[in-house]
C-alpha cells in the first residue's frame, strides 16, 4: 500500500509541476490575443512621454510617480485612452507606479 501512496504522491507532484511550469511560461510569454504595449510601437511623442517618466524615476530614485509628474511630460496634443494605457502598462513593467501625492513626501 505504502508504494501506491508513493506513487500516489509523485503523481500529484508532477500535476503540480505541470500547473508551475504552463504558469511560468505564460508569464513569460503570454497567448493572450490582448498585445501588451510595446515601446517601440508607441508613437514617437508617446515614446518620449514613457522616457522622460522613466528619466525621472531614476533620477528621484523612486518606484512611483505622481499624476502631475505625467501630466508635465505629455504631449500638447489630446491623448487618447490608448496612450495612457500603454504608458501606465509600460510603467508597471519597469515597477513604477503613478499616484496621487508627493514622491519626496515619502
Amino acid at each position: 500500500m505504502e508504494r501506491s501512496d508513493d506513487a500516489h504522491d509523485r503523481d500529484a507532484h508532477e500535476r503540480r509541476q505541470t500547473i508551475i511550469d504552463r504558469m511560468l511560461a505564460q508569464a513569460l510569454h503570454p497567448v493572450s490575443n490582448d498585445r501588451s504595449p510595446s515601446h517601440d510601437g508607441l508613437p514617437d511623442d508617446m515614446r518620449l512621454v514613457v522616457d522622460v517618466l522613466l528619466a525621472k524615476a531614476e533620477a528621484q530614485r523612486q518606484r512611483r510617480l505622481t499624476y502631475e509628474d505625467l501630466e508635465e511630460a505629455l504631449p500638447p496634443r489630446d491623448v487618447t485612452a490608448e496612450d495612457l494605457e500603454a504608458i501606465f502598462w509600460i510603467l508597471s513593467e519597469h515597477g513604477i507606479a503613478i499616484e496621487d501625492g508627493d514622491p519626496a513626501g515619502d
